[in-house]
């Protein structure tokens, strides 16, 4: 009866504490939430016609009809300014605005439509609206806009075919052109972009006799256009108060001149409603400030131009909601009056790539120009790899050979391959292998437009291609154990237990290299060869955030597994990164599978199994606050405090994961990586049972010592087998070291496991001694077979724990971990 009114106790206060606690939701996560109710509510009111696709059909065309006839009645010019106050984030300067309902994507749209529907005008001209007209427009426009690109979105959702299995792939393709801005931080964007442009003589001559300007002249004017946008809304802003406070008096009992409000109000509405002169920027303003002569400003605006006089509302909502976002090639407007404006400048240096892209591939330097682009990539990616893995051996540019034919495959005999291959970067660091490729190569505008025959083709010759060619290197690597490379002879690589395969493209794929379970589906990725397809930048940030290499194999352990893209969708590769650090990544293996795996683990219990069966899949929502945060406080004035780098959940064995690094112990980085992989609770309980072990020696001067076979995968290859022991004193270290090996390589042997190590500590002194490294696989050497027969069995490890967790003997007690 005790033991029942215990359980009842603690099931009360359970729920107790589940029901006065209100789930808190991040904002990023509340606004997906009501967007997704707001779109299943419109679809529902959408399935109940007779005929949905053509109502679809109609609702978009009556929409879109009735709101260009009101967007004629406004200025294109200020009505843009309007929107960039309501729609794009703000914040004090120094600050970085969180608000998931801001929307570049309004502002654009609004203001591309607005440019389109005064082509339709008759030729009198505009009367100037009463003062609040064009916020309450824009207020109101807010809710059309949002009709228009969710009838869109089901329009493309209705039309695609269902058998089409690029149909998601270019449906996410599309979302991620209409919505996401900023692929990359713009200060990383413009140093890439000056490395392109700048850095190669020839190709910035050529760009200067084609263009008449070159890509330091495009960032200095497009950037001065914004930032002297700024000021002027900065000063009508700081107008509006002095003229509130002077209006309000120093005396608030006197009352209060008719004049000087009336003077306030007109203040305060050219603050919130500017003229089109306030809202646009002058060539003449543009060359005091960037010092670029005035015929290469006029150049740059003819280039960046948009120019919708040809067009109506109907095909610029057409292809803006299918990905062919004007913007994107041409962020720049110019008045009639000749003054420029940016709707915003998240767009400035991708459209300057673009543009002078385009411009050299029509040029007899377009092959100078790859090369160049190329070699800046290889370099970039190799400096990256090697800030992360700093003593690792590089292998950059080199040429191999791989069979030409099946008889040559069949005939077993690496060094008569005859078909010589390139490879761009091959990583070694002990036992573990990091195949890289690099794909400087552009996704199309054909592509960005949601063109699904040019999607493919694109993505084929980035993806596929770079998978294809890193899994050869693989696959020479796990199956002959070496490879031969030219002007070096053979390479024996029979010591790699472990190989990563990555893509780094200088182009920002996130649309779908986050949904990587949607590039097998589609047949881009093949389901046995799944490389980590990142962009530079977004691998460059990587790098820079983990603290210690053993985080990034880790990551890229997690990443690679197929069944994280299943379990776990994001819009963006850095938000999959910040989940990694905050919970893990951790998708739950199949407990039968495990099972399989590893065969001296016990049958799989009820709870196992429904743990598994009810995981479910989950869309990471935006982590990227906090490293925006961090990111531009870098650049904070010297005695400023910076924000604080996003880092990974502390580690309990940190201490230890360093201290192998920093000897560099043999398996240094997998053994870290492997360290880390338990949950945290996991790892303060293995730290725990080391100082158990040498708090309570031995009474017969014999050392203790604990297995931890790591169970937590379906791939027996990713099995390791941990063991702590204890050194006491006096004993002879060459004749222990000997036997703890000789246990380490014949207990693994036992379990079927591939890779070990052991960690001894002095008993005296409870410092660590050393590390003992083995990956042996094969038969056991003829001195540890006897030994053999000594161990004690495989199912003397009891207690097993859930699937993603580390098995312990007996009387280490239970333990879990991811």
């Amino acid at each position: 009866m005790a033991s029942k009114s215990k359980r009842r106790a603690a099931r009360t206060k359970r729920q107790r504490r589940a029901t006065s606690n209100t789930p808190v939701f991040d904002v990023h996560a509340q606004f997906l939430i009501n967007s997704m109710s707001q779109m299943q509510d419109f679809v529902v009111s959408i399935a109940q016609a007779d005929d949905p696709v053509t109502e679809i059909d109609a609702a978009f065309e009556e929409t879109l009809s009735q709101f260009a006839a009101r967007l004629k009645a406004f200025n294109p010019f200020r009505l843009a300014e309007v929107a960039r106050l309501a729609f794009l984030p703000w914040a004090a300067a120094g600050q970085i605005p969180v608000d998931p309902a801001s929307s570049a994507a309004r502002v654009e749209l609004l203001t591309a439509l607005a440019l389109a529907a005064r082509n339709e005008n008759s030729p009198e001209p505009r009367e100037t609206p009463p003062a609040q007209t064009l916020s309450q427009f824009v207020s109101e426009a807010s809710d059309e806009l949002d009709r228009l690109f969710r009838l869109a979105h089901v329009r493309a959702v209705a039309g695609a075919e269902p058998t089409d299995k690029m149909a998601m792939i270019a449906l996410l393709v599309r979302g991620y052109e209409v919505w996401v801005r900023n692929g990359a931080y713009p200060d990383m964007a413009k140093t890439t972009l000056v490395q392109l442009f700048n850095d190669n003589d020839e190709v910035r001559n050529e760009l200067l006799s084609r263009l008449g300007f070159d890509v330091m002249d495009a960032l200095a004017v497009l950037t001065a256009v914004h930032h002297l946008q700024l000021t002027a809304l900065n000063e009508r802003f700081q107008a509006m108060a002095d003229s509130i406070h002077s209006a309000m008096g120093s005396d608030p009992d006197a009352e209060a001149d008719p004049e000087i409000i009336d003077a306030a109000r007109a203040v305060v509405d050219a603050a919130w409603e500017p003229d089109e002169d306030d809202v646009s920027v002058g060539v003449d303003e543009l060359v005091a400030a960037t010092g670029v002569p005035q015929n290469r400003v006029r150049a740059i605006a003819d280039r960046f131009r948009l120019d919708l006089s040809a067009t109506t509302p109907a095909a610029v909502m057409e292809a803006f909601t299918a990905g062919d976002n004007p913007w994107r090639t041409r962020p720049l407007v110019v008045t009639d009056s000749g003054r420029f404006m940016l709707p915003h400048d998240a767009l400035s240096a991708d459209a300057i790539r673009q543009k002078l892209e385009a411009e050299l591939k029509d040029s007899a330097l377009w092959e100078t120009y790859a090369k160049h682009r190329g070699d800046l990539l290889e370099t970039r990616i190799s400096s990256v790899l090697a800030r992360v893995l700093p003593c690792a051996n590089f292998r950059d540019g080199y040429e191999y050979y791989v069979p030409a034919t099946q008889e040559e495959l069949d005939g077993g005999d690496p060094n008569k391959y005859t078909k010589r291959v390139e490879g761009d970067h091959l990583v070694l660091m002990d036992d573990v292998a990091l195949v890289v490729e690099d794909k400087a190569v552009a996704f199309s505008a054909q592509s960005r437009g949601g063109k699904v025959n040019r999607i493919r083709t694109d993505l084929t010759g980035i993806i596929t291609k770079a998978a294809m060619q890193s899994g050869r290197m693989r696959d020479a690597i796990l199956r002959d154990g070496g490879v031969r490379i030219e002007d070096e002879g053979w390479v024996d690589l029979s010591h790699i237990r472990e190989v990563h395969t990555i893509a780094v493209s200088l182009d920002d794929l996130s649309s779908v290299t986050t949904a990587t379970a949607e590039l097998v589906r589609a047949g881009i990725l093949e389901p046995s060869n799944i490389p980590w397809t990142v962009s530079l930048h977004d691998l460059e940030l990587i790098v820079e955030l983990v603290d210690r290499p053993a985080e990034f194999l880790l990551y890229l352990r997690r990443r690679r597994n197929p069944d994280v893209t299943q379990m776990f969708r994001a819009s963006d590769e850095l938000d999959l990164f910040l989940y990694f650090f905050e919970a893990g990544l951790w998708v739950e293996p199949d407990p039968d599978q495990v099972r399989a795996a590893f065969p001296f683990m016990p049958e799989p219990t009820t709870a196992e199994r429904r743990r598994y069966r009810e995981q479910a899949p989950a869309f990471v929502t935006s982590r990227t606050d906090a490293l925006d945060r961090w990111f531009y406080s870098k650049r904070a004035s010297a005695g400023e405090d910076g924000a604080p780098k996003p880092r990974m959940v502390p580690s309990p064995l940190a201490d230890t994961i360093d201290e192998l690094e920093a000897r560099r112990v043999q398996g240094w980085l997998s053994i870290g990586a492997t360290l880390l992989e338990g949950s945290t609770p996991t790892q303060h309980r293995l730290a725990k049972n080391v100082r158990a072990l040498l708090d309570h020696p031995s009474d017969h001067g014999v050392g203790r010592s604990m297995t931890v076979p790591t169970a937590g995968t379906t791939v027996r290859e990713e099995g390791w087998l941990l063991v702590w022991a204890t050194l006491p004193a006096g004993t002879n270290l060459v004749n222990e070291e000997r036997r703890l090996r000789g246990y380490l390589q014949t207990k693994k042997h036992q379990l079927s496991l591939s890779r070990g190590a052991l960690f001894l500590y002095d008993e005296t002194t409870r410092q660590l001694v050393d590390v003992y490294f083995d990956d042996h696989v094969g038969p056991l050497p003829p001195d540890l077979v006897g030994f053999l027969p000594t161990l004690r069995p495989p199912s003397a490890l009891v207690n097993w724990p859930h699937p993603d967790g580390w098995a312990v003997p007996a009387s280490g007690g239970r333990r879990q971990g991811r």
